[in-house]
C-alpha cells in the first residue's frame, strides 16, 4: 500500500525536521543556503540516512542521477528536490 505524499518542506522546515530526526546536527540560525556537506552531510553513511528518510517521510523515491551534490548541498536545494517529486 502506497503512503500518500507530504507536502514538500520549505527550506527552514528541513533544518527543523534533519535536526529532529537526528540525521544531523544544525544550528538553530543554519542558513537556508548552508552548506550540508560542511555541516555532516559529507559521510556516506549520513548521506543514505538522509536521503532513506527523506524518501519516507515524503513518499518519494530519489533516483541515482538525483543524489548529486548540486541537489543535496544546501537545505535550499534539498528542498527544491523534494518539491519536484511531490508535485
Amino acid at each position: 500500500m502506497d503512503l500518500p505524499k507530504q507536502l514538500s518542506p520549505t527550506p527552514t522546515e528541513l533544518i527543523d525536521w534533519l535536526n529532529a530526526e537526528g540525521l544531523l546536527d544544525l544550528e538553530w540560525d543554519f542558513p537556508e543556503d548552508g552548506d550540508l556537506f560542511a555541516a555532516g552531510l559529507e559521510s556516506p553513511t549520513a548521506m543514505q540516512a538522509v536521503i532513506i528518510a527523506i524518501e519516507d517521510q515524503y513518499g518519494v523515491e530519489l533516483e541515482s542521477d538525483e543524489m548529486v551534490h548540486e541537489h543535496l548541498a544546501t537545505p535550499t536545494s534539498l528542498a527544491r528536490l523534494i518539491a519536484t517529486k511531490t508535485a
